[in-house]
């Protein structure tokens, strides 16, 4: 299942505002003439491209809209200037491209790389932890080792943001709002973690609070609250949860027969028959979650 689309343009606008940003500030300072000795300590040196040549093509993938043109552009940048300091906001931009082309690999390939220049590249993090717990099934036989790199990136991710500088020409209102949709995103990475882990409890909790940081809701996020509550056997806030998912666009899927699934629908139908299976009002057990007797198969997270 991709990631809601409310992350995904968060992401793409945070990267492109801070690359273009601090790349542009540092080539401004490069041709600028030196400055008078002063005893003030010098701030840390960004990176900055060597030739006016290097920086256009810089900014040509940055501005680039279509993912397989910002790939070729990136490639043919990496190619001509292999000892870039820009090299990190390239493989960035090649993380996100891929990952609009949903070409699993090479995100991972891109997002290490990317890391590998920048250990707290935020947006990096924010997509290696999505995607990787995206595409973690419960049945994986390495699943225990991808959820714990999820989670690794996810709570980086966390630490990170305490410690990044509030960007030039950004108000203190604007930069606090971009931090919780960062921690939003963390947060529901983790509990997504948590929900193949099937530990519900934990999940819950981390859905929680990826809902409330979020300035929009996410359908997803309501989604799999709503399924943590049914496995939980709190039936009431499952369905609950899940009407907030349908109400702000709902998941629908295309399956490899061409056919329709709507995920909420069917998450919600389940919540309904296993609450009335169950003969009680739905307002949760103390019992260990389970389905109960009589109910549907419980849907995939």
């Amino acid at each position: 299942m991709q990631r809601s689309l409310v992350f995904v343009s968060w992401i793409l606008w945070l990267s492109l505002f801070l690359s273009v940003q601090e790349s542009s500030r540092a080539y401004a300072a490069q041709q600028a003439p030196s400055a008078p000795a002063s005893s003030a300590p010098a701030p840390p040196r960004q990176p900055r491209a060597k030739t006016e040549e290097e920086f256009a093509t810089y900014r040509r993938f940055i501005r680039e809209p279509n993912p397989e043109e910002q790939i070729r552009i990136i490639e043919d940048f990496l190619l001509q200037y292999p000892d870039s300091e820009l090299k990190e906001y390239a493989f960035q931009a090649a993380t996100q491209a891929y990952q609009a082309k949903n070409d699993y690999p090479r995100v991972l390939t891109y997002g290490e790389l990317t890391l590998a220049e920048n250990p707290d590249n935020l947006v990096a993090l924010l997509i290696l932890a999505s995607a990787i717990a995206e595409r973690t099934g419960k049945n994986d036989e390495d699943r225990d080792e991808k959820l714990t790199q999820a989670a690794e990136y996810a709570r980086r991710a966390l630490d990170v943001l305490p410690r990044l500088p509030q960007p030039a020409g950004v108000t203190a209102a604007r930069w606090e709002q971009t931090k919780r949709e960062a921690a939003a995103s963390s947060h529901a990475a983790l509990g997504m973690v948590n929900l193949i882990r099937e530990d519900f409890v934990m999940a819950e909790s981390e859905l929680k609070r990826s809902a409330d940081l979020a300035s929009q809701p996410d359908p997803v996020t309501f989604y799999r609250l709503g399924l943590c509550y049914s496995f939980q056997k709190k039936y009431d806030l499952a369905v609950e949860a899940l009407d907030r998912a349908d109400s702000v666009g709902g998941i629908k899927i295309t399956t490899p027969d061409g056919g329709r699934r709507d995920l909420v629908a069917e998450a919600r139908e389940f919540a309904l028959k296993s609450r009335e299976a169950l003969g009680s009002a739905g307002t949760g057990s103390e019992d260990s979650p389970g389905q109960p007797l009589g109910a549907p198969t419980a849907p995939a997270p």
